[in-house]
């Protein structure tokens, strides 16, 4: 029990964490090519996450050749999720974002009653009805139907990687996979990047002016402290027990992400909203009451 309290805390300190470098990342990618922003901000986690990796845990503990090619994969599809996400926010409201991101729990809790055989409720049904209707209806009546299937592609990437990528967390050493997913998103980016450069060259450059640089170390800080925390919950309990863990902090992330950048929904997105919370409030109320 106290080891299952642990994790959930690992979780809370992931989402608090993960949530300022989103919006340091939200603030620092506006109006920028995402491909350039990504590939200077990966840099910069990636040189922290390996730090601290050496410091920590050393050439000894590297993973086998097979978790290593498993966490390398995984880290691609994660970093499909890390582009698709900074589209969608400079596209959408930041606290509609987060609401959107409910059809990943949606899809995760299937995957781990179906697939990794883990448990069933009967109430789940209509739950996970009202959290996907939220979502769908948005997208259907949405003027940026691009901003929209930006966050559904975002969420997807990030449930398909973090689930496989669980598998390899149960065996492999923790800093080493925080290491290794910055790697690989910061060569998948840079080799974009070279590509596509003399078309986004000022971009580019401009992202290395001085007062942008302690952001990105801050970032960098943020990213691989929640990286590690996260993984250290997707290591450690079942992938539907996660889904549940992430939708209770939504409301709040909502919220808060309204006060901070004074954002008004549309109709459409209070319904969105407010269907997904009462998917939640069945969900909660079906595993847990009585």
């Amino acid at each position: 029990m106290l080891l299952q309290e642990n994790t959930f805390l690992y979780f809370y300190a992931a989402a608090s964490v993960f949530y300022f470098a989103d919006i340091l990342q939200k603030n620092t990618s506006k109006n920028r090519w995402a491909w350039g922003y990504l590939t200077v901000r990966s840099f910069y986690t990636f040189i922290i996450a390996l730090t601290g990796t050496m410091l920590i845990a050393g050439t000894a503990t590297f993973p086998t050749a097979g978790n290593f090619f498993l966490m390398s994969a995984c880290s691609v599809i994660c970093g499909g999720g890390l582009f698709f996400y900074i589209k969608a926010v400079n596209s959408l409201n930041f606290a509609n974002v987060g609401s959107l991101y409910i059809i990943g729990n949606v899809f995760q809790q299937v995957v781990g009653v179906t697939i990794l055989n883990e448990s069933f409720y009967l109430s789940d049904i209509p739950a996970m009805a009202l959290m996907s209707f939220g979502c769908v209806y948005q997208l259907l009546t949405s003027k940026d139907r691009r901003g929209a299937a930006a966050v559904l592609a975002s969420s997807f990437c990030w449930t398909i990687g973090y689930i496989l990528l669980s598998f390899p967390l149960k065996t492999a050493n923790i800093y080493w996979s925080m290491t290794i997913m910055e790697a690989t998103i910061l060569m998948v980016c840079l080799a974009v990047t070279l590509w596509y450069q003399k078309k986004h060259i000022a971009d580019i450059r401009s992202l290395s002016r001085p007062g942008l640089r302690w952001k990105f170390v801050l970032i960098g800080v943020l990213i691989s402290t929640g990286s590690y925390f996260n993984n250290m919950t997707f290591s450690k309990i079942p992938v539907s027990t996660i889904s549940f863990l992430q939708l209770s902090a939504m409301p709040v992330t909502f919220l808060i992400s309204m006060r901070i950048f004074r954002e008004k929904l549309s109709r459409v997105e209070w319904i969105s909203f407010a269907t997904a919370f009462a998917g939640f409030a069945i969900y909660l109320l079906g595993r847990y009451a009585g």
